[in-house]
């Protein structure tokens, strides 16, 4: 390390400068990327500034995070001539090698090392991880009079770090986050008390310790104090010390040490503390990781869903073979209802317990709308514990035909064939149905092209998933409606179709219940599979594919949409009233809540000021056309 710190102190101390190599030795690049070092990755950094107002005198050997700064060369040029030795862009595009090059060039040009900061990560995560990792770097090379044990310059690990401590203190260690998870540990001893076995073998503080040591005040005391706080040995456990890890006025996790048969060392108070300042680094580290890794989950999520990128690739970034079988439910509320904020914990608890029932199922939120990505369970194995019939993409079916136990309470206990084709989804009572953008139900084929799509088992199993959803969001008092809709069981890689599907299906669920409601009928159920609404479902397709030809089209029809319009809208109603009714008169007249005579002096208005004859089958086709595709969407 050039410029290396001196100073004092169980760990180290002092001030001084760090190599470039040594603070990036802290990230995987979760928070930065280095593009080029014309002087080498052992140039000198000494300040981590936050824009070019954080550069100045006195603060020399500079990486400088040009917050607000466009990516392009003029921004490296200028850090150059300000005196940074190295600079981090943020907006480096990734897909662009022209630009890439010219900032390259510009920092070849200039000597200045060039960072990118990598997608998804915030300024503020990369000045924490940045800063943390200069300090860790100059408190952890002491000098050789300071009379402190050296850290090793490969300890850039938590357990590292831990084993180190542990040797120092005499005892064990244990480094916990704020949600007293382990995330490391010494080498327990066979003293250990039965506490930090339970402990580190449940990978958490058990919770009633938690709440023994919230009760007492000692963790209140922890996550506001800076001090080593100790502990005395009592009836039910040794002597222990414990001190919080902060990265400035943020508590990141805390170090706990325990004595092990023995007790710990008289300067194990100063040995901890020192090893706090040490931590913080490493513990930025691991939320950036850990943060990293959600958002990553998450991107590879949306672009399962929405069928875009490399599916295959958002797959196994998932822990998904791209053949899983898998099955995108959707809950959509009500919005901009009186009952939104309620409505918004609904769509929470939905989400919790789609992740109880199903472990493993993908969540993405998109205002008003759930979406979850069910991964089915895989086919049993045969009696003879060999695998089922070989999966997608190896020439095999995926799915099973013949006799299957149903799991869902109408299916309990009777055996029921149901056999589906990638394109196809499993209807209500086990039996194939066309998708309409793929072949018959059960044909053979690779996995995206036209294989089996899933069991009825996996289908059931679905939708006994959303019935449960459904009885949740309805016990959420007062919150606005929701309705949940679930799409085909399809290979992983196809999860979009699916989605496409339940969404279909939510609206399907939506217009049905409108319906209902204006003629009086009872509420019908609020959650279904592609099955259960597909009359709706069709109809639905065939109006979005008519929607671009109808509002292209010319004629009395059109002419008459327009003017009651603007209107009012009263005579299409009335119109598609007649026309749902059957055209029965008094049936019709009851659902607006006229007299009939009434609704006869309407229809008349319409032939003679429109030129509308409903006795022709062509013009009741396309007024029922125009009073669906003109109508508002149900609330």
């Amino acid at each position: 390390m050039d410029g290396g710190a001196r100073g004092a102190g169980p760990l180290g101390g002092g001030a001084g400068t760090a190599s470039l190599r040594a603070l990036l030795s802290f990230d995987d690049g979760e928070a930065v990327r280095l593009l080029c070092a014309p002087a080498g990755a052992d140039a000198a950094v000494g300040h981590v500034a936050v824009g070019f107002d954080d550069l100045g005198p006195g603060r020399g050997h500079a990486l400088l995070l040009a917050v607000g700064a466009p990516a392009v060369p003029a921004t490296v040029r200028q850090a150059a001539r300000r005196g940074a030795r190295a600079v981090v862009l943020g907006g480096v595009p990734a897909h662009e090698p022209g630009v890439r090059a010219e900032l390259v060039a510009a920092a070849e040009e200039t000597g200045v090392a060039l960072l990118a900061r990598a997608e998804g990560a915030d300024w503020g995560q990369v000045a924490a991880l940045l800063r943390s990792a200069l300090a860790y770097a100059v408190a952890g090379r002491p000098g050789p009079d300071s009379g402190a044990a050296e850290v090793s310059e490969e300890v850039f690990s938590l357990a590292s770090l831990a084993a180190q401590v542990a040797a120092r203190v005499g005892g064990s260690i244990t480094i916990e986050d704020t949600r007293l998870r382990v995330l490391a540990h010494s080498a327990t001893g066979e003293q250990a008390d039965p506490l930090r076995r339970t402990t580190i073998l449940g990978g958490r503080v058990p919770a009633w310790r938690v709440a023994e040591l919230r009760h007492s005040g000692l963790l209140r005391a922890l996550w506001t104090s800076p001090e080593v706080i100790h502990r005395p040995a009592d009836a039910d456990g040794p002597e222990r010390l414990v001190v919080a890890v902060r990265g400035g006025r943020e508590v990141l996790g805390s170090i706990w040490a325990a004595a092990d048969g023995g007790a710990l060392a008289p300067d194990a108070a100063a040995h901890l503390r020192a090893a706090a300042g040490l931590a913080a680094p490493l513990l930025v580290g691991e939320r950036l990781r850990e943060s990293g890794t959600a958002r990553r989950r998450e991107s590879a999520l949306r672009g399962l869903l929405e069928g875009s990128g490399h599916r295959r690739t958002h797959a196994w970034s998932l822990g998904l073979s791209p053949d899983t079988a898998c099955a995108v439910v959707v809950a959509e509320r009500r919005a901009g209802a009186a009952g939104a904020a309620v409505a918004d914990r609904a769509l929470d608890v939905l989400a919790l317990q789609a992740a109880a029932l199903r472990p493993g199922t993908g969540v993405l939120r998109d205002g008003d709308r759930l979406a979850l990505l069910v991964v089915c369970d895989p086919p049993s194995s045969g009696g003879n514990g060999s695998p089922p019939a070989g999966r997608n993409g190896q020439g095999g079916r995926a799915g099973r035909d013949g006799r299957s136990r149903r799991r869902t309470p109408e299916g309990r206990g009777r055996g029921e064939k149901g056999r589906t084709g990638a394109a196809g989804a499993q209807t209500e009572n086990g039996e194939g149905e066309k998708d309409g953008t793929g072949g018959e139900a059960g044909t053979g084929g690779e996995a995206g092209t036209g294989g089996e799509a899933g069991t009825g088992g996996e289908a059931g199993e679905v939708l006994a998933l959303v019935r449960e959803l459904d009885l949740s969001a309805a016990a959420v008092a007062g919150a606005a409606p929701v309705w949940v809709g679930a799409g085909p069981v399809l290979p992983s890689v196809r999860a979009a179709e699916s989605r496409e599907r339940a969404e279909l299906v939510v609206r399907a669920l939506r217009e049905r219940e409108a319906r209902a409601v204006a003629a009086g009928r009872p509420r019908p159920p609020r959650h279904s599979g592609p099955a259960g609404v597909d009359t709706t479902l069709e109809v639905l397709r065939v109006l979005d594919a008519a929607r671009p030809v109808w509002e292209s089209g010319a004629g009395p029809v059109h002419t008459f949409v327009r003017a009651d319009a603007a209107a009012g809208g009263e005579l299409l109603r009335t119109l598609a009233a007649f026309l749902d009714a059957g055209c029965d008169v008094p049936a019709a007249a009851r659902r607006l809540v006229v007299h009939p005579n009434t609704l006869r002096y309407r229809l008349g208005r319409v032939r003679e000021r429109y030129g509308i004859d409903l006795a022709d089958p062509d013009t009741r086709l396309l007024v029922a056309l125009a009073a669906r595709l003109t109508a508002p969407p149900p609330v």
